[in-house]
């Protein structure tokens, strides 16, 4: 019985730190505007909060977290992306996936992102999973990854510890309640990536990726023309 005790706490409990993720890029300019204006209000009501506002350059929704040692698993995560293509297209069944954002959420006042519709979350909660299980066929260790709930980031307190030490410990929802129910903007669902968290980002300000899928009806009208 302890034996199993053990391995429970080992799958709970990541032994290693997830140094790469899998991700949806949010690129639409209507969304990343909006952010941008919700960051500014932020930004001239606090000023201290200048740092934990993360560059729109890099909004993603993150479906897992992966640790990757070595190369070849690497080449494995690259491999189970590619693989998970048929699958959400199996899903998507050639239609389009509106993810329309609207209104602004938080977690313990210490994350403050934009909120998905409901409905949109439903069928990208099933292209989640379907992600999730080509990494867990490749025996890839996922276990740093929470549950799936689709939110834009756009301030992160743990980005400027010193915050923390200088007492400030929570972010009021005052300094953005002018935005707290806005639409943002709807981004149709065409691509997945895989992105290391540590390597030096891209020119664009984006993470750097080992590798990306296009999905979706845009996708195939690529590949008609082609």
């Amino acid at each position: 019985k302890k034996e199993d005790m053990g391995q429970e706490v080992s799958k709970k409990r990541p032994r290693e730190t997830p140094n790469y993720f899998v991700s949806i890029p949010i690129t639409d300019d209507q969304i990343l505007d909006r952010i941008e204006d919700v960051q500014e209000l932020i930004f001239t009501k606090e000023p201290n909060l200048l740092r934990a506002l993360l560059p729109v350059q890099t909004m993603h929704l993150t479906i897992i977290v992966a640790h990757l040692g070595t190369e070849e698993e690497v080449k494995k995560a690259v491999l189970a992306l590619k693989q998970s293509k048929a699958k959400v297209e199996a899903i998507l069944q050639g239609k389009d996936l509106n993810m329309t954002f609207h209104g602004i959420g938080q977690f313990n006042n210490q994350v403050i992102y934009v909120k998905m519709l409901e409905e949109d979350q439903k069928m990208l909660s099933r292209i989640a999973e379907a992600v999730e299980e080509c990494f867990t066929e490749m025996n890839l260790d996922i276990s740093g990854s929470k549950d799936f709930r689709p939110h834009l980031t756009l301030l992160k307190l743990s980005k400027v510890p010193r915050l923390k030490r200088r007492g400030f410990r929570k972010i009021c929802s005052d300094l953005y309640k002018e935005y707290e129910d806005s639409y943002f903007g709807t981004e149709v669902f065409s691509q997945i990536d895989l992105c290391a968290m540590r390597k030096k980002k891209q020119e664009s300000g984006y993470y750097f990726c080992e590798c990306s899928i296009n999905v979706g009806s845009r996708d195939t009208e690529e590949q008609k023309e082609q």
